[in-house]
């Protein structure tokens, strides 16, 4: 708007000095003087037409003069914040003197713009205009006395609504007010705000809906640093104590919470905690409530990465109480334990069990289209774009509502398109006040005139990491409330309304967020997962394996995580080392050289395991030499590693006999792997050698010996019988055996010669 030369009058004393140096216009000794005074304005100008919407905020929460030593000006108070016949206004300010010169006589003056404020650049034109710019019709103002070197003084002004020209008749809507602090006729401070006058009848309420983000720090691998983030966060000064005094009370703001951070404070030991975690719990009743992926893992990256979101992550376990005596006690990653400290097997009760699943909150203000595909692909219908993304055309002349669908190779997904300025708005913190809400309520007036006759619905999506100040943001919404323009409306009306046809601009195809977890480092953790997963199978569920370990493979991934990166490259290590630590559970005993004189025998292979689960293995032996081989494979169940009385880890261990076949003679060296019995390819323990002495062939050589050596003892035995037939002792005996012949003259005489042709035969 050009403001007209009434509204800028200054106050009294400060307007004499311009009005003498119109009288002198047509001197030629003043010209200069006047393309000076012309080029200080239009710089002026320029400057103010180049803010943004960030910058409004900035603006419009102090436009006093923001270099050191100088004079300052507060609204601390404004009643009422919307003006209806008869009502009359109190500003309370607060000036301070920067300076080093006293003020002689500090003059604080309000005055107005009586013209309706109709478009939203309009309001960021009074906001932003600056130190000599109008300042409106001088109503009222107060002198405050000499004020020393960095003293303050606080004013009252009141002013009847007459007086500022609002009457029944006038059209409803915001009007600028100023309040200035001039000393000796020279302005030191200017402060612009808004009054708002009341419609007169009914109008279209604007649908207006707040998000904010339940996230916490990031988790810890070290759980008592983790347990002391968290009570440090949910503390009455801490970002999320302060978050849910803020919005606690206020059901119109929906929640967009991470369910791993609930669960993890509603588990803790520490009774603060767990009371945050029940006064969240109790809130969340009659709200729109949506829960992320547990731990928060950042879309962003996994998109990038070109990798899925990890689903089915266990939630944090309330810790069970331990005793002495306990077999669950003091677990370290040199045990090899698979129980996590921060996460048991058993699934914990989820907080966020019967939230909303299917919202998406990237952690970039603007996500690229490559994330909101993965959200699609993720089950995601709607995601969080905040200010800056999906811009309405510049051609158009009224606020849209903010919802929008985007085109992704997963499909359709809306958008809810944060307001920029009434998010930045609502969130700002202090400093802000007064003139933060009341720009609130001019803005939501603004839009709500821009075409009455039809209901829009506007979305304000409070930062990530938003440090609420629950005072001034409670104001903020009850002046909200009590605006019969506007309509506080959960977001799952505006989730479930039809997108306007308006054109906007685009996503970004494809842009890396700052901060966000490396892809070296992203796959190295997807790697250590999968590597995990495969070694699992030696079980008969594996997920008693995998479960414990599964938080701290996405704990790394965690949005919170960007403003953490080196603490990140420590929690990405830890993971790792957990999951070798589990991998390396099982091993073969190494032996001293074994000598092998069989052609077939069992070869006997001892396995150990420190694994609290049984394990079902093959042993395979690998020989290097083709004079032994090992044509089966043995499994084994190992039995599960047990604790003795002190909770101290006893190793399992079994012996396993595996066929081998031996040929010929040498020293063959042997290696010995264990493999899934589930999965046969994967290797499940790192392979061990040693030496066989192959003497297959000694059983060979044996056996001929000996036959040769029986053979050669039987015939000897029967060659010895031979002789013992022949020698003449045998035959000298045998004569003396025979009966003794008779006489001689007693032989008949052919019986004699018989005798001696049988000795000559």
């Amino acid at each position: 708007m050009t403001p007209s030369p009434s509204s800028g009058a200054r106050p009294g004393g400060a307007a004499s000095a311009p009005l003498l140096g119109r009288s002198a216009r047509l001197l030629v000794a003043l010209v200069a003087l006047l393309v000076l005074t012309v080029g200080v304005v239009l710089g002026g100008g320029v400057a103010a037409a180049g803010v943004t919407a960030s910058t409004t905020t900035s603006a419009s929460t102090s436009t006093t003069a923001e270099t050191e030593d100088a004079v300052t000006l507060e609204v601390s108070s404004l009643q009422p914040t919307v003006l209806g016949p008869g009502d009359t206004l109190t500003v309370t300010a607060r000036v301070t003197n920067g300076t080093a010169e006293t003020l002689g006589s500090p003059l604080v003056a309000l005055g107005i713009d009586r013209r309706v404020l109709s478009t939203r650049s309009a309001l960021e034109s009074w906001t932003t205009i600056g130190l000599d710019g109008r300042v409106g019709v001088r109503v009222t103002g107060e002198d405050l006395g000499a004020l020393a070197p960095g003293a303050t003084a606080e004013t009252t002004l009141t002013v009847p609504v007459a007086e500022l020209d609002l009457h029944a008749g006038s059209d409803w809507g915001p009007r600028g007010i100023s309040l200035t602090v001039s000393d000796g006729g020279a302005r030191q401070a200017v402060q612009r705000t808004f009054v708002l006058w009341e419609p007169s009848g009914e109008v279209t309420p604007l649908r207006l809906s707040v998000v904010a983000a339940l996230t916490g720090p990031p988790v810890d691998p070290d759980p008592q640093a983790y347990d002391d983030a968290l009570a440090a966060a949910v503390a009455t000064d801490g970002r999320l104590g302060r978050l849910l005094a803020a919005t606690g009370g206020a059901p119109e703001v929906a929640w967009v919470a991470d369910p791993a951070l609930l669960a993890a404070a509603t588990g803790a030991g520490d009774p603060a905690v767990s009371a945050w975690a029940d006064a969240v719990s109790a809130a969340a009743a009659g709200r729109s409530a949506f829960a992320l992926r547990a731990y928060d893992p950042d879309v962003a990256a996994f998109a990038h990465a070109g990798l899925a979101l990890p689903e089915g992550t266990p939630l944090p376990a309330a810790p069970e109480p331990t005793t002495e005596d306990a077999t669950d006690g003091d677990t370290t990653d040199d045990d090899a334990s698979t129980t996590e400290e921060t996460s048991g097997t058993d699934a914990a009760a989820d907080p966020t069990a019967s939230w909303r699943t299917d919202l998406a909150w990237p952690g970039d203000a603007v996500p690229d289209l490559t994330t909101t595909t993965l959200a699609a692909a993720s089950g995601a219908t709607a995601t969080v774009v905040g200010p800056g993304g999906l811009v309405p055309d510049e051609s158009l002349t009224y606020t849209p509502s903010g919802v929008a669908e985007v085109a992704t190779a997963a499909g359709p997904v809306k958008a809810l398109v944060a307001d920029p300025v009434l998010t930045a708005l609502l969130s700002a913190g202090d400093g802000s006040g007064v003139t933060a809400t009341q720009r609130i309520l001019a803005e939501t007036a603004v839009i709500a005139r821009e075409r009455p006759a039809e209901q829009r619905h506007v979305v304000v999506a409070l930062p990530r990491s938003w440090e609420a100040e629950p005072t001034l943001f409670t104001a903020r919404l009850d002046a909200l409330r009590a605006a019969p323009w506007v309509d506080l409306a959960p977001v799952d009306d505006l989730l479930a309304s039809a997108p306007p046809a308006v054109e906007r601009t685009t996503l970004p195809d494809d842009v890396p967020g700052e901060g966000e977890i490396t892809v070296a480092q992203l796959r190295a953790l997807d790697r250590s997962r999968a590597d995990l997963a495969a070694f699992a199978t030696v079980s008969a569920d594996p997920a008693t394996i995998t479960r414990p370990l599964e938080p701290g493979f996405v704990t790394p991934t965690a949005v919170a995580y960007r403003a953490a990166q080196p603490s990140r490259v420590l929690a990405v290590q830890h993971a790792e080392q957990r999951s070798a630590a589990v991998q390396g559970t099982l091993s073969v005993e190494t032996r001293a050289p074994f000598l092998f004189v069989a052609e077939q025998e069992d070869l006997p292979v001892r396995v150990r395991s420190t694994l609290e689960q049984e394990a079902t293995v093959e042993v395979v032996l690998r020989p290097d030499d083709p004079r032994l081989r090992a044509p089966e494979r043995r499994t084994v169940t190992i039995p599960a590693a047990t604790r003795d009385a002190d909770g101290d880890l006893v190793a399992a261990e079994t012996s396993v006999g595996v066929p081998v076949e031996g040929f010929g003679s040498g020293n063959v060296t042997v290696e010995v792997e264990l493999v899934s019995a589930a999965q046969p390819q994967v290797r499940v323990a790192e392979p061990q050698e040693f030496v066989v002495r192959v003497r297959a062939d000694w059983e060979s050589v044996g056996t001929v010996v000996v036959a040769v050596l029986l053979a050669l003892a039987l015939v000897a035995g029967i060659w010895r019988t031979v002789r013992r037939g022949r020698s003449p002792r045998r035959l000298a005996g045998a004569t003396v055996d025979q009966p003794a012949p008779p006489a001689q003259d007693q032989t008949p005489p052919a019986q004699s010669a018989r005798r001696d042709e049988e000795r000559v035969e």
